[in-house]
């Protein structure tokens, strides 16, 4: 079976998710200094929809790996 290579790297576009997932806690680090009063709960599902898919994406070449070893 051949391989499909996607346009952008998988590592490339997962940590590029992972910056976006950290960043938002830079928008509430703004809010909060500026005399908001920030909920976590609104930034943690943006933060985490970020960083969990990225992750995977960073690795995806170990996890597949992973998974073809123990075939």
């Amino acid at each position: 079976m051949a391989e499909h290579t996607p346009p952008m790297p998988t590592r490339r576009l997962g940590r590029w998710m992972i910056l976006a997932g950290v960043a938002v806690w830079l928008v509430y680090g703004i809010v909060w200094l500026i005399g908001g009063s920030p909920q976590a709960a609104h930034y943690l599902p943006v933060h985490l929809s970020g960083v969990l898919p990225g992750v995977v994406l960073s690795r995806w070449q170990t996890i597949t790996g992973w998974v073809t070893r123990s075939r």
